[in-house]
């Protein structure tokens, strides 16, 4: 935890002090995860994570005056039990969630107070029991609509309601045959989604640098 705080810190002030730097923004967010559970039963019973409060934080890039480009990390601890089931004792195990997303973010106005917009990312989520030294790593996707207002150029505030997708790798396969009208090859993977999340967020956003 310590050192990926140290990494996004120094990523952020490498960035400030460029003398060079394009228009950048820095936003600092608090919320809410809702209670969430796996898709799929396992011998009758499902896996539960308690809702519980998250923090993050995220830069971004103007990539265009309507598009910003978003590096972030979110992080929330919480415990996971079994669900359902024949179990006399409900064992609760605590645990930590983290999602490192880059993301696209796209504003639907030109308005240069009030800007709402809608977003989708692409990375990784990391499931990391307290008690254990067991990581699960998964690739992440994430959707989401919101909305920013400016009180000054530089100062603003920002909310955002996300669906949050941590996916599993299903399989990949590769097929080649030869036909009447020549040879061809083919290929596929799987994906699915072992739970849906999600969260509910508010915080600060931080304008600086400029053309």
């Amino acid at each position: 935890m310590k050192k990926t705080l140290i990494v996004i810190l120094t990523a952020i002030l490498s960035f400030s002090v460029s003398e060079s730097m394009a228009q950048l923004e820095l936003n600092l967010y608090g919320g809410w995860v809702p209670a969430s559970k796996t898709m799929y039963s396992y011998n009758g019973y499902r896996l539960r994570i308690d809702g519980a409060p998250n923090f993050g934080v995220g830069l971004g890039y103007y990539v265009a005056s309507d598009v910003v480009a978003e590096l972030s990390y979110m992080r929330f601890s919480s415990e996971i039990y079994q669900d359902g089931g024949v179990v006399e004792v409900v064992e609760r195990q605590p645990v930590n969630v983290e999602y490192f997303l880059l993301t696209g973010m796209k504003s639907f106005t030109d308005g240069e107070s009030f800007v709402p917009y809608g977003s989708f990312s692409i990375g990784a989520a990391r499931v990391n029991p307290t008690e254990s030294s067991d990581d699960a790593w998964r690739m992440a996707f994430a959707g989401a609509l919101g909305f920013k207002y400016f009180i000054t150029d530089a100062i603003g505030i920002k909310a955002q309601a996300r669906l949050l997708l941590p996916v599993y790798f299903g399989g990949v396969g590769i097929g080649c045959g030869i036909g009447t009208g020549g040879a061809s090859c083919g290929g596929g993977a799987g994906f699915g989604s072992e739970i849906i999340q999600g969260d509910f967020t508010g915080g600060v956003v931080l304008r600086f640098g400029g053309e």
